[in-house]
């Protein structure tokens, strides 16, 4: 009995706590207030956020030590944007095989290579000379259109002359561009130098040094560029940096220390372009995009012998001969020859069969010279013109014997000049790279040096020259 009603009165407590507690639920909070007792030392929580504020501004702020810049409401410094005009920095390094970039330590070339396009595929054309190739790629012709059969040569009047802008027939870039107000520097460019007065580049230097080191050269362009204040900004900016071929040749093409030159140089090409990038802003026009374009003249082969060419022919040859010869090419003039046409012929019967024997050499004449060389200039190009195997140059050192090995003088044991057909390490490895956005990333495959003119008119949106290839590099 007792534990029945003790269940009943345990049930009754339970409904009644279930049915408070449902009637506070349903009815609200309204009316029940909360207090809290305030404590010594309180802030109100407005003060708290406004001081928390204050103090992370401070922090922001920065300390003047002398070196920070001051604090102003302009905007950052930013990378540019690019899609404005295009300003081209064409670099020539003479005698850039194709294995330098991959052997030497040469980080920003491969780096260039990597992000850009390349080729390891450029046959220069014939002949694979300083001043014919450099023609060839500012002209955008072959040898027997531009008028520079070699370095050094003989010209109509019969007087022997160093190549240069007068002896060009064919319109070089840099009066191309400007004739079409596209502002020029050009710098240690061959036959740039003398320049007619009309539609001469904005600056060039008159004589070249070539005691100057890269470093010097590269000086040399940036305060020629910097310094320029004209509203119509310089577009195309011309060099050539001798570091490499200079190493090449005083080491031998395949030494450690032909690699360490082709290192310098890649130091001071990315210290002169880095320079340009930081002073972008003053350089050029806003938005502008930078498109530096590496080329060669050729490549290099070590020196297997040196030929003393007027001592090899001798005495009684030369009566009736004269001659320029450097590297791997010769030209033979014949002079003071017979009046009759029987005794011409039997001069050079006699002559040809002469040389015939002499087996360190081609020799042709000037309708016999393979048309592919497009080498055959009247007035310029010789009676016979001679080339050298691969490995032999000539030069105007004398030996005991007309042929002798490097060490035994000049001391330079690096050549070049062959048919890259001859010589596959005549060919040169090519780059094109931007900033701040690539122009092209495809392998440029295989090329010739006469693409280049063409290509250059291209990026700067003008018009070639008439007698220029038509034949371009691809461009996005």
């Amino acid at each position: 009995m007792f534990r029945s009603l003790a269940s009943s009165i345990i049930t009754l407590v339970a409904v009644l706590l279930f049915a408070f507690t449902m009637l506070f639920v349903f009815s609200g909070s309204a009316g029940v207030k909360f207090q809290r007792n305030a404590l010594v030392g309180d802030v109100p929580t407005a003060t708290v956020v406004k001081d928390y504020l204050a103090e992370q501004k401070a922090k922001a702020e920065p300390v003047d030590n002398g070196f920070t810049r001051e604090m102003t409401d302009e905007p950052a410094d930013t990378e540019p944007e690019g899609g404005g005009d295009r300003v081209v920095l064409w670099v020539s390094l003479p005698g850039f095989r194709t294995d330098y970039v991959d052997k030497a330590e040469a980080p920003f070339l491969q780096q260039m290579v990597s992000e850009g396009a390349s080729t390891d595929k450029m046959k220069p054309n014939f002949p694979c000379l300083t001043a014919p190739a450099h023609a060839t790629l500012a002209t955008g012709t072959t040898v027997d259109t531009h008028g520079i059969p070699m370095d050094k040569f003989r010209i109509e009047d019969g007087s022997v002359v160093e190549a240069d802008g007068p002896h060009l027939t064919a319109e070089p870039i840099w009066t191309t561009a400007t004739r079409q107000g596209v502002r020029v520097l050009v710098h240690d460019w061959p036959t740039s130098f003398t320049q007619p007065a009309e539609n001469a580049a904005a600056y060039s230097n008159a004589s070249y040094n070539k005691d100057s080191t890269d470093q010097e050269r590269l000086d040399a362009l940036y305060k020629a560029w910097s310094e320029d204040k004209d509203e119509n900004k310089l577009r195309l900016v011309m060099c050539k940096l001798d570091g490499i071929n200079t190493g090449a040749q005083v080491n031998g093409p395949r030494t450690d220390e032909a690699y360490a030159e082709v290192g310098k140089t890649d130091k001071v090409l990315k210290g002169f372009i880095d320079k340009v990038k930081e002073n972008w802003a003053t350089l050029a026009k806003p938005n502008a995009e930078l498109v530096v374009l590496v080329t060669t003249d050729h490549g290099m082969v070590a020196t297997e012998k040196n030929i003393n060419l007027g001592k090899l022919l001798g005495p009684d040859m030369l009566k009736n001969i004269d001659f320029v010869a450097h590297d791997a090419i010769g030209q033979l003039y014949f002079k003071d020859l017979p009046d009759s046409a029987g005794e011409v012929k039997l001069f050079e019967d006699k002559f040809d069969n002469a040389v015939s024997k002499m087996i360190n050499f081609r020799t042709f004449r000037p309708e016999d010279v393979p048309a592919n060389w497009k080498f055959n200039i009247p007035g310029r190009t010789g009676d016979r013109i001679l080339v050298l195997k691969s490995g032999f140059a000539f030069t105007d050192f004398e030996a005991e014997e007309p042929v002798f090995i490097p060490s035994e003088g000049p001391n330079l044991f690096g050549c070049y000049g062959f048919p890259a057909e001859d010589a596959l390490r005549m060919a040169g490895r090519c780059i094109i790279w931007g900033y701040p956005n690539q122009p092209s990333t495809r392998d440029m495959g295989e090329i010739d040096q006469t693409v280049f003119h063409s290509s250059v008119c291209k990026l700067l949106d003008i018009e070639p020259s008439e007698k220029a290839s038509t034949t371009m590099i691809s461009v996005d």
